[in-house]
């Protein structure tokens, strides 16, 4: 992102400005070096007095050019904050620029929790608009008041959107879930394609799987809250934990695990299918969806405040225009257009597919994100070397024993939040409280170590 510290302010905290007001603080501050030389040979800086005067009057000229040039350069350039990763955004940029009254288009790309960190700050008025598939982070902007209203959208798209954020955020696409696969890696092992969540719980794929954390990644968040909404809250757990069993290591992001199953750092993992539309040009690589994938919502929205929206609602009007629609479900973008493809390609049978599933229940998922994200991250990313350990001895006792021990199998995909506890908003609300969190994630955390403990003790004496 062309964005980067280019002053300091007086307690020499960082500002944040476009490339192009950069390149005028550049600009300007040459003019001032030229200027002031200028002065001092016509004998103006006389006095100490009087040099601090003109230095004060210069700093006010400075001042003010950078104002009315950052100004005019602020009208020809949007900024877009974006959870995608620069190839899924570039095809649709470059499909915009050909538009008439088009402007330049600059991307930050960054996770969820980082674009909250910017956007509740000074850095996020340099922003114009939000391009992501996260309703968590649309959630937020929005309770803190940094989301314009935009009440032009179509009634189609809207469907799409969750009621909590349907004035302001707008859906402009729609994508899957599924597996990504390197076909390649898997046949060196002899292993089959898998198909299904199921399929990653089997024992023959450890260390074969890769996959991110719902609180590193909203993407994989809505993956896992898929499934367990699908399966149920203890089932979707016991496959969550039994598949984890078989992962190589936790992905910082979502897009990072399509990038190391294309570098062959792993042969499986669970993406959105944009990521791996990107990728299919080779060969070594495929993508099957979940059986019943949910649809996935793009979603654009524009930050408040903004001195000059048309250029961003001109943006959002293009994504919904038939060019935008037809950009954005092009195999270089990878997604699917929202408004529903009378055709009979495999593309359009496809996301008559995905629109034919369920949506998600939204409300759930925001009501209960930190818990699934607590929960995640203290059941596996935090013990994830015990945790294979464990599941490394169950599958070589299972092996020895030619019998399943589901005790065992019981003991480590047990979880200590049952399904009502996940629906209750008076404990959710308890993780609201940072001490009160802090104190839950520690018994979760003694209660997944006695789990194991016992479940080791069982292993030790089948031998």
């Amino acid at each position: 992102m062309d964005i980067s510290p280019a002053l300091t302010n007086a307690s020499g905290n960082e500002l944040f400005c476009h490339k192009a007001q950069r390149d005028i603080i550049y600009s300007c501050s040459g003019f001032m070096k030229t200027i002031t030389k200028r002065w001092q040979r016509e004998g103006y800086f006389m006095t100490k007095r009087s040099n601090k005067r003109q230095q004060g009057w210069g700093i006010g000229l400075f001042l003010s050019l950078l104002m009315v040039f950052s100004v005019e350069a602020k009208k020809n350039e949007l900024v877009i904050a974006t959870t995608f990763s620069p190839d899924a955004t570039a095809y649709i940029i470059s499909r915009w620029q050909t538009q008439p009254q088009s402007v330049i288009i600059r991307t930050l790309n960054r996770t969820s929790a980082s674009l909250e960190q910017l956007l509740d700050g000074a850095g996020g008025e340099n922003i114009d608009l939000v391009l992501t598939s996260s309703p968590m982070l649309l959630q937020h902007l929005q309770e803190h008041q940094r989301l314009a209203a935009y009440p032009d959208a179509p009634a189609q798209s809207q469907q799409r959107v969750p009621a909590s954020i349907r004035g302001t955020a707008v859906a402009v696409a729609i994508s899957g879930f599924g597996l990504l696969i390197n076909q390649r890696n898997l046949r060196e092992r002899q292993l089959p394609l898998p198909a299904s969540w199921d399929d990653l719980m089997q024992a023959r794929y450890q260390g074969t799987l890769l996959m991110s954390s719902p609180s590193r990644s909203d993407t994989n968040h809505l993956m896992v809250e898929s499934l367990l909404q699908q399966e149920g809250w203890n089932h979707g757990w016991e496959i969550i934990l039994s598949m984890a069993g078989n992962l190589i290591t936790i992905s910082s992001r979502s897009f990072g695990v399509a990038d190391k199953i294309k570098s062959g750092l792993g042969s499986v993992g669970p993406v959105i299918d944009n990521y791996a539309n990107l990728l299919l040009d080779d060969p070594n690589l495929t993508f099957h969806y979940f059986p019943h994938s949910a649809a996935s919502p793009t979603y654009v929205a524009m930050i408040g405040h903004n001195p000059y929206p048309a250029d961003a609602r001109r943006f959002i009007q293009f994504l919904l225009s038939p060019e935008g629609q037809q950009a954005l479900s092009d195999t270089n973008t990878g997604k699917y257009s929202i408004i529903p493809d009378p055709g009979n390609t495999p593309r359009a049978r496809q996301q008559r597919q995905l629109l034919s599933e369920p949506s998600l229940n939204y409300q759930l998922i925001l009501q209960r994100q930190r818990l699934v994200q607590k929960l995640f991250d203290t059941a596996i990313s935090f013990r994830l070397s015990q945790l294979k350990d464990a599941w490394r001895a169950l599958h070589n006792a299972e092996a020895r024993l030619k019998t399943p021990l589901p005790e065992v199998r019981a003991l480590l995909t047990a979880m200590p939040v049952s399904e009502q506890q996940s629906r209750d908003e008076d404990y959710l609300r308890q993780l609201d409280n940072k001490d009160r969190a802090e104190q839950l994630m520690m018994e979760w955390q003694l209660f997944f170590q006695e789990q194991q403990r016992q479940a080791i003790v069982k292993l030790e004496n089948l031998k």
